[in-house]
């Protein structure tokens, strides 16, 4: 697979799944491993629209299907540009092959920074930087329950270990797209 030309057929949710279950996001940064596909999971949360939860669910396959999750800040530096560009064509080249509106949606957009707020919030030492200065956290206590799962008795909070996070975002996947 070459993942800066993908094929229709490297688009294969269980691949998708499997990596984005993977794949921390922050780099790592976070106190407790969460993944790209519970960040999947999380923004579909935020939608009533079937259009939107759909795209919520699949707007990182680009990340699925090459393994890496680039930060913003080192993603939108000029040499980035031709991943930025490989990024772009998968994600109409999804929409094409699972029936969406081939540009992805600004509420999709928007959403993900504000998503991205809302994770830093909950799941890093935010004390150096102040994540509300990009956008403004998701307050509803369904999208910050996706994020927060559940608490032990001691107070700390538990995050689906890789397999369960593959499988619920593989049953999502099936809930919205119909097929796997």
């Amino acid at each position: 697979m070459n993942r800066f030309n993908l094929q229709d057929s490297d688009f294969d949710p269980k691949v998708i799944a499997k990596t984005l279950s993977r794949i921390c996001r922050f780099w790592g940064q976070t106190r407790e491993f969460y993944s790209v596909a519970e960040h999947c999971l999380a923004m579909v949360e935020v939608f009533e629209d079937i259009e939107l939860k759909k795209w919520a669910l699949m707007h990182e396959v680009f990340e699925g299907l090459t393994g890496m999750d680039i930060p913003t800040p080192i993603k939108h530096t000029e040499a980035m540009e031709y991943y930025r560009e490989a990024e772009e064509r998968a994600l109409i080249q999804a929409a094409r092959i699972f029936g969406l509106n081939p540009q992805i949606p600004d509420e999709i957009k928007i959403a993900d920074k504000r998503m991205m707020v809302t994770e830093a919030l909950q799941l890093m030492n935010t004390e150096n930087y102040d994540w509300t200065q990009i956008a403004k956290p998701f307050k509803e206590e369904r999208i910050l329950r996706q994020i927060r799962k559940r608490q032990c008795p001691n107070g700390q909070n538990i995050y689906l270990n890789m397999k369960i996070a593959e499988d619920a975002f593989l049953l999502s996947w099936r809930d919205l797209f119909g097929k796997i």
